[in-house]
């Protein structure tokens, strides 16, 4: 069997300019509200972290004192 021939068609060429960017092939856009939100989540969850490990560590160094000031008194 002959193999399909298949006519090629020459898609114009674009050239970008500075003035206009090329568009991503991705185009969604994420609403603002959506960003500012996820901002506001992730940077809550780290402060939340943050603070969790200082009154961990707080508390430890609380105990090993009292625990060595037994030891010595």
């Amino acid at each position: 069997m002959r193999p399909e021939r298949v006519h090629r068609i020459p898609a114009p060429f674009r050239i970008s300019r500075p003035g206009r960017a090329p568009q991503a092939a991705n185009d969604n856009v994420p609403e603002n509200r959506e960003s500012m939100a996820s901002l506001f989540v992730s940077r809550s969850l780290i402060l939340a972290a943050l603070v969790a490990a200082l009154a961990l560590m707080l508390g430890w160094a609380a105990w090993l004192g009292r625990t060595i000031w037994r030891l010595f008194a």
